[in-house]
């Protein structure tokens, strides 16, 4: 378990106000806002990895070492950031696994590379040889490459068309259950976090405003949760109307 406690974020104003939160092990956790509500810099503190210029106190609390790389497993919104240009992906994947004393397990990588539809060949590909969702899954691929236990991923369904979107959630659902591991996953979108989430935490303007199950979000009567069903309920109506796949 992480426990988040009294954490304020940072740089000429307050970015994050007197963030207290508990993360499960073994949990699908969702992380709920709009752009700018916080999410991004609440991950980018749980890594240590704060812009310049920001300072923040309070404490980030585990109950076992986590390592990058090796624990901790990162999909950035900015999965461009991600990649060397001057390396394959084979080279860098190879890299990530030498980094930490690993072989290649090449059974498990192969299982990913199906479930994310990345052909086998474009791993001798250079990033800029790839389009911008190819480059997305590969992120995904190099932040699971050493089934590390927590996983936070930024976002990173937004370059992937539902059917795909789908699938990945699927198997990172697999995943967490199989490698007991605990996701993370940061999403503006309230369907899929209903649809996949175990525990909602909902942000406006860098506060928490309620966390808790699917089932207690749907029920909720605060006005900020309310707004953001009625959202959510407005965007299934017309994507049945439109006849586009929408989640339960």
């Amino acid at each position: 378990m992480i426990q988040i406690r009294s954490l304020h974020v940072r740089a000429k104003h307050v970015l994050l106000h007197d963030v207290n939160l508990s993360l499960p092990a073994h949990q699908f956790i969702c992380l709920v806002g709009a752009s700018g509500s916080g999410k991004t810099l609440l991950l980018k503190r749980l890594l240590d990895r704060l812009p310049d210029g920001m300072s923040s106190k309070g404490e980030v609390i585990s109950d076992e070492p986590l390592r990058r790389g090796l624990d901790i497993g990162y999909i950035p919104q900015q999965y461009t950031d991600a990649f060397l240009p001057f390396l394959t992906m084979r080279q860098m994947l190879r890299d990530t696994y030498r980094a930490h004393g690993r072989k290649i397990n090449h059974p498990y990588i192969d299982d990913v590379l199906r479930t994310l539809e990345l052909d086998p060949t474009w791993l001798d590909r250079y990033p800029g040889e790839l389009s911008g969702g190819q480059l997305q899954r590969f992120a995904i691929l190099f932040a699971v490459a050493l089934k590390p236990r927590l996983i936070l991923a930024d976002e990173l369904t937004t370059a992937l068309d539902p059917v795909l979107t789908r699938r990945l959630l699927d198997w990172l659902t697999e995943y967490q259950h199989q490698y007991g591991a605990t996701i993370l996953f940061v999403t503006h979108e309230l369907g899929p976090a209903l649809h996949y989430g175990e525990q909602l935490v909902l942000m406006q303007d860098g506060r928490i405003v309620e966390t808790g199950t699917p089932q207690m979000i749907e029920q909720s009567r605060h006005p900020f949760t309310m707004s953001l069903m009625q959202a959510h309920r407005t965007s299934l109506e017309e994507r049945k109307s439109s006849c586009h796949q929408s989640y339960p």
